[in-house]
């Protein structure tokens, strides 16, 4: 494991002449901070904790690696008009970090309940000066401590499989479990005095529905703009529920081209990622939008 310690001078010289495959980029690991540019200059850092999405990062650049790319594209314009951002399921952070990248004036809230992944989140929010309020905290429809479940020997340690989940039945493999705290995001809303959210992310491995009921009245008050991943039907079916058809607007983010209209959330067999916006702010992602109508 030496070499995920010493290996970044070496990749450093290595990497403006050579890109190593996917493959052996995957063995390039290292541990350490880096600097991030843009294609539009914006610069930040990034800790790497020999985690596989920094490590591509490193290697391709954050505007060529295609992991959830055009997600992130939009993320960050809308990032631009939105004063309160929630990064849920927030990993390591590299949508909060963009966040405050791309908006320096925003409040941003990031959760995350595995610790070893939560520790790299506070490091990149440091490392930046940034002040994003991190909390090691899980939200769903219920508050109290609950097992949270993941995959691997040391998923817990110093790995991060990005599938961790208050799911029992979501990753079955090598399972194992630690105990989390868990919150209702109304509840946390209340309590910490804040009044609107503009913008929010949510990544929580199928139990997105349960932290918007979670949100409980706030979610029609609020009307923010939504970007969630939504694994399947049935779980779409239910987020969808919860929204007026005739005030909302629902998109299927593809990775490649943009945003495209659907009526039904969750049905798409490519990307599992989706935009919630109200009406009277689609003018926000116009620039985006591809497809007016879809099944």
């Amino acid at each position: 494991m030496l070499y995920r310690i010493f290996g970044k001078p070496l990749y450093l010289v290595i990497r403006p002449f050579y890109i190593p495959p996917e493959t052996m980029r995957r063995r390039m690991r290292f541990i350490g901070k880096f600097r991030v540019k843009a294609e539009d200059g914006k610069k930040f850092l990034l800790f790497n904790n020999a985690f596989h999405l920094e490590n591509h990062i490193f290697w391709l650049g954050i505007d060529r690696y295609p992991w959830e790319l055009m997600t992130r594209r939009i993320w960050t314009r809308l990032c631009l008009s939105a004063d309160t951002i929630f990064d849920i399921g927030s990993n390591s952070g590299i949508y909060a970090t963009l966040a405050k990248v791309y908006n320096s004036r925003s409040k941003v809230f990031a959760f995350e309940p595995q610790p070893n992944v939560f520790a790299v989140l506070q490091k990149n929010n440091r490392i930046n000066g940034f002040d994003i309020r991190c909390e090691q905290l899980a939200l769903s429809d219920t508050e109290g401590s609950l097992p949270f479940y993941n995959y691997g020997p040391d998923t817990f340690i110093t790995e991060n499989t990005t599938a961790g989940s208050l799911n029992r039945d979501w990753v079955t493999r090598e399972q194992s479990s630690i105990m989390v705290d868990v919150r209702k995001l109304g509840t946390y809303l209340e309590e910490q005095g804040i009044i609107r959210i503009d913008l929010m992310k949510i990544d929580v491995e199928t139990l997105e529905y349960e932290v918007l009921l979670g949100y409980g009245k706030y979610l029609a008050m609020h009307r923010p703009v939504l970007v969630l991943e939504i694994q399947n039907p049935d779980i779409g079916q239910k987020i969808g529920s919860l929204f007026d058809p005739g005030s909302n607007k629902f998109f299927r983010i593809d990775e490649q081209a943009g945003l495209r209209r659907v009526k039904e959330l969750g049905t798409s067999t490519g990307s599992l990622n989706y935009l919630i916006c109200p009406v009277e702010k689609e003018k926000l992602i116009s620039e985006f939008i591809v497809l007016e109508s879809s099944s």
